[in-house]
């Protein structure tokens, strides 16, 4: 089958045409790919960024976001068909560890991450535990489908910092702090705040739903979005860029008594002023992780359902899976917002 995997610790992806091709052991499911989405991991596995390393197993077919449609089903398999369109989780938790055993297994302490620890999605066949597998109700396009794995980090994020009613700070409005601005606001926040060094992104969080952009290079953003709060901060930051000094500003923006939900990943190490944006200040600091499994999942499901998400405007580019350097390097330029690879008609054109 045809795959892309990364088989050296240099830049760039191996495309083969003869990998072979997987069959689902018992409890496991075949899934031929249809469309996968790339995201911000993905160019950093392609790019060889350090922490790939220590994450990425030689040789592992990548990719962790696609639909498809369920090919065969392995020895003890129920409740899935042939032919079904289906998304999946691609955290593979061990379901033995204390975290698994008390609801927490979205941060398993052994987990398995397709595409990085075991084969992922871009190939024309995935395999995964039928645990895993997530039917995709038929309302649901086959480019949102495909994004159901980063929708879900911002829908968990948003939820645990209970925006409803709260004016909310999104620091990073790429595509997950896209998704999560338009989130928020289906979920009943007050005034959202967003900032974004890129032009283009901030005029995407405006059409997701964001009231106020504001230039994140521009030192003075945290006065200017507490005085768009009321005078005191906002009531939540949703940090999702991993900028140190992005993070930094976010904390001191916030006010009193208010909620952080931490989703970006920082490439260092980050100081922050514990006394004064913190402890002085009574801030709850939430590490976001994943998604939880399953309750995000539904959340994003019925959201989506129900029409109060609209996140066409997300997908920039469709593109054959063939044409991946040229994915990545629009990536790499900052002209793409989400690009989804069209896997099963690789010949076709891309946007």
């Amino acid at each position: 089958m045809f795959a892309l995997q990364k088989t050296a610790p240099t830049p760039g992806f191996t495309a083969t045409a003869g990998a072979p091709e997987p069959h689902p052991g018992p409890g496991e499911v075949l899934v031929a790919v249809s469309h996968a989405g790339v995201c911000g991991t993905d160019k950093g596995i392609f790019e060889s960024a350090p922490w790939t390393a220590r994450h990425v197993s030689p040789g592992v077919t990548v990719g962790h976001e696609f639909v498809g449609r369920v090919a065969a089903l392995g020895d003890g398999v129920t409740g899935l068909r042939t032919g079904q369109r289906v998304s999946g989780e691609g955290h593979l938790t061990c379901g033995r560890c204390k975290p698994c055993r008390t609801g927490a297994s979205h941060v398993c302490q052994n987990v398995m991450v397709l595409g990085a620890s075991v084969d992922g999605c871009f190939a024309d066949f995935v395999v995964l535990p039928a645990a895993n597998v997530w039917p995709v109700h038929e309302a649901i396009s086959d480019e949102i489908a495909a994004i159901l794995d980063p929708i879900g980090n911002a829908m968990h994020t948003v939820m645990s910092a209970d925006v409803a009613g709260r004016s909310v700070l999104v620091t990073g409005a790429g595509v997950i702090g896209a998704i999560s601005i338009a989130i928020a606001r289906a979920a009943g926040a007050g005034t959202i705040v967003a900032t974004d060094i890129s032009a283009r992104r901030r005029e995407l969080a405006l059409e997701m739903g964001a009231d106020r952009v504001l230039a994140g290079d521009d030192p003075e953003w945290p006065d200017q979005a507490r005085r768009l709060t009321g005078g005191t901060g906002p009531d939540v930051l949703l940090e999702m860029s991993g900028n140190p000094t992005a993070i930094r500003q976010g904390l001191s923006s916030v006010g009193s008594g208010g909620t952080a939900a931490l989703l970006g990943v920082p490439t260092e190490p980050v100081e922050v002023d514990l006394l004064n944006d913190v402890v002085f200040k009574g801030l709850t600091i939430r590490g976001v992780f994943g998604r939880r499994m399953f309750s995000t999942w539904y959340q994003v499901e019925n959201m989506l359902l129900a029409g109060r998400l609209q996140l066409d405007a997300i997908v920039s580019h469709r593109i054959p899976i063939r044409e991946y350097e040229r994915a990545f390097a629009l990536m790499a330029s900052d002209e793409a917002m989400k690009i989804v690879f069209v896997v099963d008609d690789a010949g076709s054109g891309g946007v």
